[in-house]
């Protein structure tokens, strides 16, 4: 392996762990910020549709971003904006000010997000062997680290005007050495050629799979705390733990999914990851003892970890000509996973109770067994994704 290549790895890792802290110093402090701008509930939710707004915009453009620019010059944009909405929520003096930052940071997020799995894709390549999910392990890393800091920065009082700015230089030197020193050279394939395409119909299915994929991540993002407190009667504490659990169990297996997939090929480990965490769901619906459920949501993470990592290495295989195109493309419906599901749930929530709306995600996943066949590429790829 060429030390180009195993630069370019280190490289985009950390351009994966700045993404996942950049966005978890903004995810474990809300509250803070809610309390100094003296926002209502009602005024929080108005500045997170800014955010899920920014997002969304951000994945419509993405594409075509990257085929004028490519994934390198994107990265070092989306880095530059995400970095830059950390101090902009900070130092917002009211709520519409709040919301265009928000605004910001969604669409620096999803840039950066887009633009670093576009750059994977195309490191992976080199290695000829599945790599993709080891990458995201390292966002999991970088938000557990964010929420780390964010931790010790609420324990020491320090407050979010002095923590986010010094948070967004931190992360953003990291992420532009990162990009301009350790990153392939050169343009990537499909570079410079027509900046809107339709997406092939082989990547439909796989923006099902990112889709249903984000659902179940998100599910347990947004509602094992209060599943295991109002359902359970966990305390504060042990509540926090069930994302605890999901996020380990998370970086464990994406560390080791590359090498699994390269054995088993991904139709196969797709089929089974699945399937385990609709077994984790179950065992979450069923169990009445809250160390049960936390050890539920424990397996829920152990199956959804390589699923839509694995989905967006495939599309870049799928539409080789313009693979950081698919990879936005199946970024897009994935994200729309995110933000359907707290819709989903909260609504089904107020109609049935959050026991019976939760059983919406294990009916989501259990889909992805039956697509899971959509995810093998062509014999003359250079990566082996289909066997199974």
């Amino acid at each position: 392996m060429t030390g180009e290549l195993k630069r370019a790895r280190l490289g985009v890792s950390v351009v994966f762990a700045v993404c996942g802290a950049a966005f978890a110093t903004w995810l474990a402090r809300v509250p803070a910020v809610q309390g100094r701008l003296g926002l209502s509930t009602g005024e929080l939710a108005t500045g997170l549709f800014g955010l899920a707004a920014g997002s969304v915009l951000a994945l419509l453009g993405a594409g075509a971003l990257l085929t004028r620019i490519g994934s390198r010059a994107a990265v070092v944009l989306g880095a530059t904006v995400l970095c830059a909405g950390l101090p902009l929520v900070a130092l917002a003096w009211s709520a519409p000010v709040f919301f265009a930052a928000l605004v910001v940071l969604g669409v620096g997020n999803s840039l950066l997000d887009v633009a670093m799995n576009a750059h994977a894709a195309r490191v992976e390549e080199g290695y000829g062997r599945p790599i993709f999910a080891g990458f995201h392990a390292f966002w999991n890393i970088g938000g557990l680290a964010g929420s780390g800091v964010d931790a010790l920065m609420e324990a020491a009082h320090v407050p979010v005007t002095v923590h986010f700015p010094v948070a967004g230089a931190v992360l953003l030197a990291l992420a532009l050495w990162a990009a301009r020193t350790c990153f392939l050279g050169g343009a990537d394939r499909g570079q410079g050629g027509a900046a809107f395409a339709w997406p092939s119909r082989a990547l439909v299915p796989l923006g099902v799979i990112a889709f249903c994929g984000f659902v179940a991540e998100g599910a347990v993002n947004s509602w094992s705390a209060v599943y295991l407190a109002d359902v359970t009667g966990a305390t504060p504490a042990l509540a926090s733990l069930g994302y605890f659990a999901f996020s380990a169990t998370m970086i464990a297996v994406r560390l080791v999914a590359d090498r699994v997939v390269a054995r088993t090929g991904a139709v196969r480990f797709v089929r089974v990851a699945a399937t385990v965490a609709v077994l984790g769901f179950a065992v979450v619906l069923a169990a009445p003892w809250p160390v049960a459920v936390v050890s539920g949501f424990a397996v829920v993470g152990l199956g959804v970890a390589g699923i839509v990592p694995i989905a967006w290495s495939v599309a870049s295989r799928k539409q080789a000509d313009a693979p950081g195109r698919a990879v936005a493309a199946v970024a897009a419906c994935g994200y729309l996973g995110f933000l359907v599901e707290p819709v989903l749930v909260g609504a089904l929530a107020t109609r049935v109770g959050l026991h019976w709306a939760l059983s919406s995600a294990v009916a989501v996943t259990m889909g992805i067994v039956f697509l899971a066949p959509s995810l093998r590429v062509p014999a003359a790829s250079s990566l082996d994704a289909g066997r199974g």
